[in-house]
């Protein structure tokens, strides 16, 4: 008996022209989901079909963020789509089979078909890996002689893990009876392989092979093996399993078990568009896979010459023919454009830093997350916030809908509508895939945004989202403050006779208004020092690969003659070290980590070092530190650390002084800072306005505590002082 929620469906369907189809996995900027995704657009695209990426998380995930309420697999439940792809290899990491089939079961009023993992009663599309191990082990115990191995796998449990160790183990006993091969297993992401394998090493662990069950581990172990000054191949062969697209430019290239991982979202796009009528029924198959190898094992690599080693046991290998140029302005091409993608994701989380910065106006946060949206080459997005706490929500209401045409803003009430439409009167037929990125902040689901799938930069996606979570979480604050402010004007108004209680209210409510003040500067600092972590973890590293990797193609260049394009790739390892450097600056302003680290005082020396760098001739900048000078509290230590960071800016940009003092005073009962300039001095009409620099700055005084002074004459320069108890 069909169920009147499936009726309801079945009536939907039929009056849409083009069918909705859902893809649920973990996350859209990870290599090997993200080139699943693609082949089911492109098959998607030739059945007229529109599809929505639902970003969610691992079920029953041990890391915090995480393990958070999913409201990914909330919304692809309740929307109004025609049928859903599970990736179940990757949202089920860390459940058994059987878990993940309770879980699949709440989908049971919409078609299924899985990815990686079958299930009774469930279409589904899998790999036949097997053979794949064992071309690996054959091929490092045969052709390289490697004998001491570490295995990295998948949490235990996981079943395409499992096979995968299975089958290493098996290969390695009959290849090396003799062999005793380390297993780690880990959560297949870099970082904690990168963790796992330097635990083992610092252990006094000793292999010469390391073999990963996906290539992101490999990455990780890469990383560990770098960091104590193990060279890879020369003293450890590597290898992974995928092929993903980051395989082939990592240094060096990755030698890995390929998966056609494109075709495995393209046959269950069919399998799912068979499942709806929309084509005939075709019989299900199990894809194989094939050995690919490079350089990280030990063997000479080129790109247009890889080898591949089947499950038959045949080798195809290249020759040691000379790359083609069309394989060098490829690869050029290739590190220009994740140059200038790493430099634009920069340009573009600071846009949305600062705005968060300057206005907590939801009108202008939303102005702006249409504006960055449209630089990342994001044809529309919608955002939507939920219009109750209901798990799932009914209703939501639509506060953004932004084109390349025209941006229409909603706030302060927003557009009320069923969730299950996901944006109001249902996805425009005229794009074919979108991504629906949930909204979170802490542990508060506050909406989702939904974007087209057309950027060119996959990991842009996660970015806007965090980026947006956090705006919209802090509009979401100052609303609520300035809706108390104006709710307690009415009540004073309304009570004047009841001075004494209408007074003590009053101060209650001043007190609270200072609390999420305080709350919101936090906030702020806190992203600030999320985005410098990020700028200096992850931008710099990046930018620093490809200027290796341009390095590494300029000697190649060199030896093939090739002088032109040896001098672009030198061009470019330049480049890409000025702007490492720049983008180590802008970390260290936005994350002053030696605040905490090694105390203010340090981290002061580090500020004016840096400035006096950067300046070069004038003006002279000098520090004075009382003997004993520190501050425990480390709110404080932050708060006089981004005072001074501001008016030594000013002095610096402003002032056209000769001479620049900053001074760290303390006597038994004040801590005090100061930065004194003998330049021109602030024009009055600018100490008469003011402006948000001195605002922030007297506010920054004002939640330690303290007092700030700004004194400036014409000819005498200016003094900034902060004074503050101990």
């Amino acid at each position: 008996m069909i169920s009147s929620v499936r009726m309801q469906k079945e009536q939907k369907k039929r009056s849409r022209r083009v069918p909705v189809i859902g893809f649920l996995a973990a996350r859209f900027d990870e290599a090997y989901q993200y080139a699943v995704w693609n082949g089911a657009v492109e098959e998607a695209k030739s059945l007229g079909v529109s599809l929505v990426f639902f970003g969610g998380q691992r079920i029953s995930s041990p890391i915090g963020y995480e393990a958070m309420d999913n409201i990914a697999f909330d919304l692809a439940k309740r929307c109004d789509i025609q049928g859903l792809i599970v990736m179940s290899n990757v949202i089920g990491t860390y459940i058994s089979n059987e878990e993940q089939a309770d879980f699949l079961h709440h989908f049971h009023d919409m078609e299924l078909v899985t990815i990686g993992v079958g299930f009774e009663g469930i279409d589904s599309v899998c790999v036949d890996a097997s053979g794949g191990m064992n071309s690996i082990v054959e091929h490092l115990v045969r052709i390289h002689g490697r004998k001491r191995f570490l295995f990295l796998a998948g949490p235990k449990g996981h079943i395409e893990s499992d096979e995968r160790k299975a089958e290493f183990l098996q290969s390695l006993s009959c290849l090396l009876p003799e062999a005793k091969p380390a297993i780690i297993h880990g959560d297949f992401t870099e970082d904690d392989a990168c963790a796992r394998v330097n635990e083992f090493l610092d252990a006094g662990g000793v292999v010469d092979a390391i073999v990963a069950a996906n290539d992101q581990m490999a990455f990780g172990a890469l990383a560990s093996l770098s960091t104590h000054g193990l060279s890879v191949p020369a003293d450890v062969s590597l290898t992974g399993f995928d092929d993903t697209e980051d395989s082939r430019f990592s240094d060096p290239p990755l030698t890995t078990v390929r998966q056609p991982v494109a075709t495995l979202g393209r046959v269950a796009m069919r399998h799912m568009a068979a499942k709806l009528g929309f084509v005939p029924k075709e019989p299900s198959v199990c894809l194989p896979v094939s050995c690919i190898i490079r350089e990280s094992c030990g063997c000479q690599y080129s790109s247009n010459h890889e080898e591949t080693k089947g499950r038959a046991g045949a080798v195809y290998m290249g020759g040691g023919e000379e790359k083609l140029p069309a394989e060098t302005e490829e690869e050029c091409r290739h590190f220009a454009s994740q140059r200038i993608l790493v430099e634009k994701r920069a340009a573009i989380l600071g846009e949305i830093e600062a705005s968060l910065i300057s206005s907590f106006s939801m009108e202008d946060i939303l102005k702006e997350i249409a504006c960055s949206a449209r630089e990342l080459g994001i044809s529309s997005c919608w955002l939507s916030l939920f219009d109750s706490s209901d798990s799932p929500p009914v209703w939501s209401r639509l506060f953004l809908a932004a084109d390349n045409k025209a941006v229409r803003i909603l706030a302060p009430q927003g557009m009320c509508f069923r969730t299950a439409e996901l944006v109001p009167g249902g996805l425009p037929e005229k794009w074919n895939s979108y991504v629906c990125e949930p909204l979170c902040f802490g542990n508060d689901r506050l909406g989702y945004l939904i974007c087209t799938a057309d950027s060119t930069d996959r990991r842009m996606y996660s970015a806007l989202r965090d980026q947006v979570s956090s705006a919209i979480k802090g509009a979401m604050l100052m609303t609520a403050e300035r809706n108390k402010e104006k709710d307690l004007e009415r009540s004073v108004y309304l009570r004047t006779l009841e001075l004494s209680t209408t007074n003590s209210r009053l101060v209650d409510e001043m007190e609270r208004r200072k609390s999420l003040e305080r709350e919101l500067l936090d906030i702020s600092n806190t992203i600030m020092g999320d985005i410098g972590r990020d700028i200096h973890d992850n931008l710099c590293q990046d930018i620093a690969v490809l200027g290796i990797m341009a390095a590494v193609l300029e000697g190649k260049l060199s030896r093939l003659g090739l002088s032109a394009e040896a001098g672009e790739a030198a061009a470019i390892a330049r480049r890409s070290g000025e702007t490492a450097a720049k983008a180590k600056d802008m970390a260290r302003g936005l994350y002053p980590a030696e605040v905490e680290a090694k105390g203010i005082v340090s981290a002061i020396e580090s500020l004016v070092a840096s400035a006096t760098v950067r300046e070069r001739k004038e003006p002279h900048i000098r520090l004075e530190v009382t003997k004993g000078f520190s501050v425990r509290d480390s709110r404080k230590a932050l708060q006089l650390y981004r005072i001074v960071q501001e008016a030594l800016s000013n002095a610096v940009k402003y002032s056209k002084a000769s001479e620049i003092k900053v001074g760290l005073y303390a006597d038994r009962e004040n801590i005090t800072v100061e930065v004194a300039d003998n330049g021109i001095g602030i024009p009055r009409n600018a100490k008469e306005e003011g402006g948000l620099g001195f605002h922030i700055l007297r506010y920054r005084a004002s939640v330690i505590g303290g007092e700030l002074r700004v004194r400036s004459s014409s000819g005498e320069g200016t003094t900034v002082t902060c004074r503050v108890a101990r």
